[in-house]
């Protein structure tokens, strides 16, 4: 069974998820903003699984702070989108010189995938969802067996698809277009074209705030509405 934990922390109240299979105990972590010796204590202590790989969204430091220490204690490498390269490797792309600190991750630090790669972690597949437009090399993970719950007015549990959304999409609004490498009509469309079109029954983990789903998105998030007036 997948289950979800979240935890926030960091300058910009960053969402750090552990996704685990409660089978194996196999955990992907998905973007280690900050403190990363409480990531590691959550890790050890209080969910007591064992790190697989660490997972970006994108390449902002808030999303990434603690991804090299994080990395080198569990010696899991560190997967984030190939077009994201310029934004993770420079200080003033990655927002860290805005809060007088230079964070980094250079190629060869990381490994890369690419929209439409399937990753293969949990005894699942994790599929990368290019979501260009809160930076170009932003991305969500979806994945289709999900999480497995009794929603209200179901007889029995069922597995519910779950998506990793970033900075490109939160509950009823999307991430800010004016950093560099950002474009509101990018994201427009990667919400309208890309996620609003997965099963309604999704829930949506954020980067920052609470979770959501892909079928309230579709009722109230502005992409919608926008991306209709085109």
């Amino acid at each position: 069974m997948l289950k979800v934990s979240k935890y926030t922390t960091g300058v910009i109240q960053t969402n750090v998820y552990f996704a685990y299979d409660t089978d194996t105990m196999e955990c992907v972590i998905v973007d280690p903003a900050a403190n990363a010796k409480k990531i590691i204590k959550i890790v050890e202590e209080e969910l007591k699984v064992k790190p697989v790989a660490i997972l970006l969204t994108h390449g902002h430091f808030d999303h990434m702070m603690a991804a090299k220490e994080v990395s080198a204690h569990f010696s899991v490498k560190i997967y984030a989108d190939a077009l994201e390269a310029d934004v993770l490797g420079d200080p003033e792309k990655n927002l860290s010189q805005n809060f007088g600190t230079s964070v980094t991750l250079e190629p060869g630090e990381y490994e890369t995938f690419q929209d439409g790669d399937v990753l293969h972690f949990l005894s699942r597949d994790i599929r990368v969802i290019g979501t260009p437009g809160h930076t170009h090399g932003s991305v969500c993970f979806f994945i289709q067996d999900g999480m497995s719950y009794q929603a209200e007015g179901e007889s029995e549990p069922k597995l519910y698809p779950v998506l990793f959304s970033g900075d490109t999409m939160f509950c009823e609004s999307f991430g800010r277009t004016d950093f560099p490498t950002g474009s509101e009509r990018e994201i427009v469309d990667s919400i309208a074209e890309k996620l609003l079109v997965l099963p309604s029954e999704t829930t949506v983990f954020p980067g920052h705030e609470g979770q959501t789903s892909i079928g309230n998105e579709q009722k109230y998030n502005p992409a919608a509405f926008i991306g209709n007036m085109k």
